[in-house]
């Protein structure tokens, strides 16, 4: 596989683009509040409102220490008893608790400070509420750590949480006062009660992955003073996500639906989305995303989650792969038709029907395609002057047999070949 190659990309204008002058644009900074780490899930029923759900937060934090404080979480289920109630407000209202509700809860539940406070709230009646606490851990989600994981380590308690990503509250960006990382921002992936065991797994697959240029693999593992696993920590690159540097290129832009292939609705162009970016840059970065998931197929890695949100744009111009551990589920919006089939943990040939999804986002400019129908493969939609033997290529990505589709080799060696004929 070649490497990358940064002598093909226009210096000044990639540059500008993975270097923004807006450094935590897609972040939000860690404040001091009286309840800290504020979060909210509800749990769907089948059909209707949601009938269970959660208020999380922390309080008396000390600013930007993790772990410090007293941690919250209160539960709540639909109380088909009274209908005008505070948990039946906050599931309806997709807000959860309200402030005075949470304060009258902790009047009577006292949390302790380097715990994790669990409290099942149900109102009995317009004055009364039952409020039953237990304490455990403050981060439930923490792992005992794996001996096939051989990161450096640094302690939990050494960072200090700066900024946070609004739609992942467990990834921040932080810093650390030890020497070896010289006080830099770093990115810290938290274990959540979502992902703490794939985290675990995801640090052991990237510890026997061969060294490669073409993923972003993580500097250190975040330990606590017991030695349990908490996270993982990997270089900041302001641009983040190819999904994030196209939806901030074009803010006002709708993107398209995709019609399903075969359907002749619309005229095939998107001539209303002006290009920001050369095709020099995009034919780079197509090659970059290529490169990458052609190395992973080398390795017999199938990942099933390729999309733009798991793309990064780093500093030195180039698209590298981030999250890229298998098992961890994949997203329809990005999945090929067989994908409906009961039991589909990802293929190669699935991962080639995303590749062609992410190498048309990258081309058209848009953060992600969004398609009339998941599992049907779409008619693509093209801006004006785009090489029609780039529409050919990723337009057989998509092909609804997975037999036909092409090899990510095969992409990557037709964007290198093509690329150096037709640009």
């Amino acid at each position: 596989m070649s490497p990358l190659s940064p002598d093909v990309l226009p210096l000044a204008e990639v540059v500008a683009l993975a270097n923004p002058p807006e450094t935590f644009r897609s972040w939000v900074p860690v404040r001091q509040e009286k309840w800290s780490e504020f979060s909210i899930m509800q749990c769907l029923a089948p059909d209707g409102p949601p009938d269970a759900g959660e208020t999380s937060f922390v309080v008396d934090a000390e600013h930007q220490v993790l772990g410090s404080g007293a941690a919250v979480c209160i539960r709540y289920e639909r109380n088909l008893d009274l209908a005008e109630c505070p948990e039946n407000i906050a599931l309806d209202d997709d807000g959860g608790l309200e402030d005075d509700v949470i304060q009258r809860i902790l009047d009577r539940v006292q949390p302790k400070q380097g715990f994790r406070t669990v409290i099942d709230f149900r109102t009995l009646s317009v004055d009364s509420f039952s409020a039953e606490a237990s304490d455990g851990p403050f981060y439930p989600e923490a792992r005992v750590l794996s001996p096939h994981v051989h990161f450096p380590s640094v302690l939990l308690s050494s960072l200090r949480a700066m900024h946070r990503l609004p739609q992942a509250r467990h990834i921040l960006l932080v810093k650390t006062k030890l020497d070896d990382l010289s006080n830099s921002v770093r990115v810290l992936k938290l274990c959540n009660p979502f992902g703490g065991s794939h985290l675990l797994k995801e640090a052991e697959f990237m510890t026997n992955l061969p060294e490669t240029n073409f993923l972003v693999r993580p500097t250190h593992m975040v330990l606590d003073e017991a030695g349990l696993f908490h996270g993982l920590l990997s270089d900041y690159h302001p641009a983040s996500s190819l999904n994030i540097t196209m939806s901030l290129l074009h803010p006002d832009t709708v993107p398209p639906v995709l019609p399903p292939s075969g359907d002749d609705r619309s005229s095939g162009s998107l001539a209303g989305i002006p290009a920001s970016i050369s095709w020099p840059v995009k034919l780079a970065w197509a090659t970059d995303i290529a490169a990458a998931v052609a190395w992973l197929h080398a390795q017999a890695i199938v990942w099933a989650d390729l999309k733009t949100d798991n793309i990064l744009l780093c500093t030195d111009g180039h698209c590298r792969l981030i999250d890229c551990c298998p098992g961890g589920g994949w997203t329809a919006q990005w999945c090929p038709p067989e994908a409906q089939s009961l039991g589909w943990e990802g293929t190669a040939e699935g991962d080639v029907f995303a590749l062609g999804l992410v190498l048309w986002c990258v081309a058209v400019e848009v953060a992600a395609g969004q398609r009339e129908q998941d599992f049907v493969s779409p008619r693509l939609l093209w801006t004006d002057g785009m090489p029609q033997w780039f529409q050919t290529l990723v337009s057989s990505c998509l092909d609804p047999e997975p037999g036909r589709r092409p090899s990510a080799y095969y992409v990557h060696e037709t964007l290198v070949l093509s690329g150096e004929s037709n640009v």
